[in-house]
């Protein structure tokens, strides 16, 4: 079991219990699932979750 987080092409990827988890935030900026106001690049949670619903996985920001 590792709780190393690992960086591959700025996507933060670990593995902890036979899982591969990743940070849905820098998957949606690759993706380019974003939107940018005020000079500023915001994740569209809304899109990232209507992609995951076949999934039955909701994902939200950490800061929310």
């Amino acid at each position: 079991m590792s709780l190393e987080v690992q960086v591959f092409d700025n996507l933060k990827v670990k593995e902890e219990n036979g899982q591969v988890l990743f940070d849905a935030e820098t998957a949606a900026i690759g993706l380019g699932i974003t939107q940018v106001k005020s000079h500023k690049t915001y994740v569209q949670w809304k899109r990232v979750n209507n992609y995951l619903n076949n999934l039955s996985a909701h994902v939200r920001n950490s800061d929310s």
